[in-house]
């Protein structure tokens, strides 16, 4: 009998899955999440798949989240009520509203998409920034100076490359409204972290939403966590059951595709 060894948390779906195809599952207890060397793998005959849009629904949930706690000071206002908040900011700032507002969305693949779908309900303008040209129902597509100028909330869901590292700086702060919210649900290394604290601390724009940090996991030290104005979850935008189990069975189906010799619908090697 073939076996497969999957991660202990791996959804039971995937695993009923893959025992109903005749493999023995191995569950191992120790999960990583390196990078995987697609040039080795390869020479190794070694396939690699990924599981694209799967989490989608649950990125983009967050991503809603984020735009709403960080805009209108929600947890904040929650923490006033028992802990050492600083209430004297948060007399000051009353947050806004999403509706009527414009949106920049940068990335525009599954999570993007998704993200403008649920958006339809706020009347709100998208201004959505993408490598190819696609139809954006609730605006239009943009360039990323027309984001940072003109959007209320910025919104980044791309991977990390070496050309996005830190592609939000000082200088993209500068550029944007001061009523400006940025909200991270991509990856850390997106966004220069010492200059948000700054331009947080400044009030150079009004908040901040993020789920990635530079350096994870992130530590009591961080200085987001100590803003008045910035919200922050710990990388934890695709942890929902569906999700779990969405992507656990994409990456099983591709696995049995490979073991019985057919190619992988989501390879990438």
């Amino acid at each position: 009998m073939k076996k497969v060894l999957v991660a202990n948390m791996t959804s039971q779906k995937a695993v009923d899955y893959l025992e109903s195809k005749g493999y023995q599952v191995i569950k191992n207890d120790q999960a990583s999440d390196d990078n995987v060397d697609l040039d080795a793998a390869s020479a190794h005959d070694i396939v690699v798949t990924n599981t694209p849009g799967a989490n989608a629904t649950a990125v983009a949930e967050t991503a809603m989240m984020h735009i709403l706690m960080a805009g209108r000071l929600f947890y904040q206002r929650r923490q006033a009520i028992t802990d050492n908040a600083n209430k004297r900011y948060l007399a000051a700032h009353h947050g806004q509203e999403l509706t009527g507002k414009t949106v920049g969305l940068i990335g525009y693949g599954h999570i993007g998409q998704e993200i403008n779908r649920i958006l339809t309900g706020f009347n709100v303008k998208v201004l959505a920034y993408a490598r190819h040209q696609h139809e954006v129902t609730n605006g239009h597509m943009a360039t990323l100076d027309e984001i940072y100028e003109q959007a209320d909330f910025v919104v980044t869901a791309l991977p990390a490359t070496p050309e996005t590292k830190h592609m939000i700086n000082a200088s993209v702060f500068r550029k944007m409204k001061k009523s400006a919210v940025l909200v991270n649900i991509g990856r850390g290394e997106l966004v220069d972290e010492r200059a948000l604290v700054e331009a947080l601390t400044n009030e150079e724009i009004a908040g901040a939403g993020v789920d990635v940090v530079e350096k994870e996991p992130i530590t009591a030290e961080n200085p987001l966590l100590h803003l008045p104005n910035a919200f922050v979850t710990p990388h934890v935008a695709m942890i929902s059951k569906e999700a779990m189990d969405n992507v656990a069975l994409k990456a099983a189906e591709d696995i049995v595709r490979v073991l019985e010799g057919e190619r992988a619908v989501f390879q990438v090697n």
